[in-house]
């Protein structure tokens, strides 16, 4: 008998998953068009900027921040339902024991007592014939696995928001430091104005002119710093705070040197390097394994039982009065309304639906890569524009100026040229602050391998060890 289930329990290993073409598309790049040779970053992408605040910043968040947190636990449970489903391939074992005192009057009006005590074992298994079990093991551990990359890509997303925050917070104080320069340059040139006025020098309109741009300016302090203020906000959310007082950015106002276009790798490099295509990818093979555990379904079962009781009315002689039961069970469906053949026909159609998210997945990811390739480009190109009109400003409004003071021309030209000089000033703050976010994007869309060295925590919320 023990020779015939062995090869009853080898045969599980037939192997019933749909065959699956999951080959990239023929006209997959074989280069992103913005190749770069450098070397590829072995760290945390935001190491690259070079600054301790981001470092810290990012270090808090990935322990404290809630939306992680949650990912966390949402791969614990799925490590325990493919713990679970991984469980029925072993035979499981039960034990049971009672004792009991009966009592009962007999004819004759006399009462008697005896007792009675029991001990079972029990124990069933499924031979795994033709692979089912075994398939809905592996169908929940690749489930499991991707579930994992979702915490890893969440890990990813919320190192992007934190830079994206900090930037935005940098950007907004920068911006303040330009306009609250500005604002002191203007108001003493508005006391100029006013003084040439009581001479007789200028006129009112030049001094409601100046007295606008003045206000302008005050008018663009008060949104800045209300800008610069939400992004705190939001650095302390992504963190894990209730305030940002404790944040620590107090004195932050510089932006970090860029520096140049890390390596891009090939488009194939991104099939390993994204947690999101992983994911994608281990759910189709998951759902592989759940056509091949429908499919087994159809097909008879084979169960094994056994139990051994004993059962006396003295304990000590429990031991001594046994009952030992082997069985086999063969059972398969004759007639289901065809249940089984729909969920086939279910799990095919998953199949098929992952398979096309999977190739949408890989494409996304190409594009994400070409799109800010492309937008670093440009805000490169866009701040050495900027470079150039402010230094052909500067020297416009110097000349107006001059000629203004010395009664050449009137206040209109300096003063279309000092809107112009505090706009283009403010639009290369926000072209390196967009520069900066494009190299975030490029880091998030190549993905990196720093995710999978990531150490989840092994706690509950109550802060106990989950074991």
């Amino acid at each position: 008998m023990v020779p015939a289930l062995l090869l009853l329990t080898n045969s599980g290993c037939m192997d019933l998953r749909p065959k699956v073409d999951a080959t990239l598309p023929s006209d997959f790049p074989k280069q992103f068009s913005l190749y770069s040779p450098q070397k590829a970053l072995l760290t945390p992408w935001w190491q690259d900027f070079g600054s301790p605040e981001l470092n810290r910043l990012q270090a808090t968040a990935l322990q404290e921040n809630p939306d992680l947190q949650i990912a966390w636990a949402r791969m614990r449970q799925s490590r325990a339902v493919a713990e679970k489903a991984g469980a029925a391939l072993v035979p499981d074992l039960s034990a049971g024991a009672t004792g009991a005192t009966l009592r009962s009057k007999n004819g004759a009006g006399r009462e008697q007592s005896y007792d009675d005590f029991f001990l079972g074992l029990n124990s069933s298994w499924e031979v795994d014939f033709w692979g089912r079990v075994r398939a809905g093991s592996e169908s929940a551990a690749s489930s499991a696995l991707a579930v994992e990359e979702d915490a890893h890509a969440a890990a990813l997303s919320l190192s992007g928001q934190i830079a994206e925050a900090w930037i935005n917070l940098l950007n907004n104080r920068q911006k303040a430091t330009q306009l609250e320069e500005q604002l002191a340059i203007h108001n003493k040139l508005l006391e100029l104005i006013e003084m040439r006025f009581m001479m007789a020098k200028a006129s009112a309109l030049d001094v409601y002119q100046q007295g606008q741009t003045v206000k302008a300016i005050e008018g663009g302090l008060i949104t800045v710093r209300a800008q610069a203020q939400l992004a705190l906000h939001q650095l302390a959310l992504l963190t894990g705070r209730a305030t940002s007082d404790k944040l620590g950015l107090d004195e932050l106002d510089n932006f970090p040197e860029i520096t140049p276009t890390p390596a891009t790798g090939l488009p194939a490099d991104l099939l390993a390097g994204r947690p999101d295509i992983r994911a994608a990818g281990l759910r189709l093979q998951s759902s592989t394994w759940s056509v091949a555990a429908a499919r087994a379904d159809r097909l008879p079962r084979l169960q094994l039982d056994a139990s051994m009781k004993y059962s006396a009315g003295i304990l000590d002689a429990l031991l001594d009065t046994w009952v030992l039961r082997l069985a086999a069970g063969l059972s398969g469906p004759i007639f289901d309304g065809s249940r089984r053949t729909a969920e086939v026909a279910r799990t095919m159609a998953v199949v098929d639906e992952r398979l096309a998210n999977y190739k949408k997945v890989v494409l996304t990811a190409i594009r994400e890569v070409e799109d800010a390739l492309t937008r670093e480009q440009q805000f490169r190109r866009t701040m050495d524009n900027i470079d150039q009109q402010i230094e052909l400003t500067e020297n416009a409004y110097r000349e107006a100026t001059w000629r203004y003071l010395n009664g050449i021309s009137d206040f209109l030209a300096v003063l279309r040229e000092q809107i112009n000089l505090i706009t283009l000033q403010l639009d290369r703050i926000q072209a390196g602050s967009d520069l900066l976010k494009a190299r975030i994007s490029l880091h998030q869309a190549l993905g990196g391998s720093w995710p999978g060295t990531l150490t989840p925590p092994e706690k509950t919320v109550h802060g106990t060890n989950t074991r």
